[in-house]
């Protein structure tokens, strides 16, 4: 038992003196530089450089971002003559597929549509088309028109004031559609979010306007709502776009957008904005209270 002691003092002391040598040839190599060992340095201290995690997500870090808070739409009558010929060309198709979807477009009058002008779909003519017949009774749907090759997509929003499935912003044929869409463009998944967020709005029947932090103290209004804003994780790849709808009505809802780290949209939620609330102070008499200094008042100079 004593052997086994006496050897077990020699393991730890030459473990000991390892430990030192190690360290003792890392200082000489700055002291023959001219420079102090490290007083923090402890025997047997492992030091290891941090970087930072990766955060896998679909748009880049300084990416540059639009400032406009809500899309153009325009009347056809204001739209381009290449857009207009384009979207003339394509009625045919475009009744066609929207009575598959029992939308009744075609049938009686009352229908117009406008185009809403989308910066991230360029190679596609995004146009709405509504019919109101009273209060309450609105039909309306979105149909994109590919510029080159692709097929007409009617996207199904209202019929005559009911949902045909399930709400448009939630609806996997709308998510569907949109992906088909991104994929179809040459460039890909455009880096902006705000107007990726903005164009899927449109595709949901939307004229969606975005809070935004305001750039200076001249465009601040102090909005109500939470301003739209990407939300990435490190802990989960992808990315979340929360698209704040300042044109919502009162409890009106936001969409959250939910992309993979590949840029492909895999799910869209109807959610509450924080709303911030205030209330009027009322203001209270002051009453001052004190004794006057006794002795010489010095005016200071202006």
């Amino acid at each position: 038992m004593r052997h086994f002691s006496r050897t077990m003092a020699a393991v730890l002391l030459m473990g000991g003196l390892g430990c030192g040598y190690a360290q003792s040839v890392g200082q000489g190599a700055t002291e023959g530089q001219g420079t102090a060992p490290d007083s923090r340095a402890v025997v047997g201290l492992k030091i290891r450089e941090m970087h930072p995690a990766d955060v896998r997500t679909p748009f880049p870090f300084g990416s540059p971002t639009g400032s406009a808070s809500k899309l153009e739409f325009l009347a056809a009558a204001e739209m381009s003559a290449e857009d207009r010929a384009l979207a003339e060309s394509s009625q045919a198709e475009i009744v066609r597929r929207a009575r598959l979807q029992g939308l009744g477009y075609g049938a009686g009058s009352g229908w117009g549509y406008e185009q809403a002008v989308c910066p991230a779909f360029p190679g596609h003519l995004v146009l709405e088309y509504s019919r109101r017949s009273g209060a309450g009774d609105v039909s309306l749907f979105a149909a994109v028109v590919p510029r080159g090759s692709g097929h007409v997509r009617v996207i199904p929003v209202s019929r005559r004031g009911f949902t045909l499935f399930t709400l448009a912003g939630e609806n996997t044929l709308t998510i569907h559609d949109f992906n088909a869409i991104v994929a179809e463009e040459k460039l890909g998944l455009d880096a902006d979010w705000l107007s990726l967020g903005l164009c899927y709005a449109a595709l949901a029947g939307g004229h969606a306007r975005s809070g935004l932090v305001a750039e200076g103290s001249a465009q601040e209004r102090y909005p109500l709502i939470e301003p739209s804003m990407l939300k990435v994780s490190y802990r989960k790849p992808g990315a979340v776009v929360l698209l704040s709808n300042a044109e919502a009505p009162k409890g009106g809802r936001s969409l959250a957008l939910r992309f993979s780290a590949r840029g492909h949209l895999e799910q869209v939620k109807l959610v509450t904005p924080g709303v911030l609330s205030f209330r009027a102070v009322p203001s209270a008499p002051t009453e001052e209270r004190g004794k006057p200094v006794a002795g010489n008042v010095i005016e200071l100079p202006k």
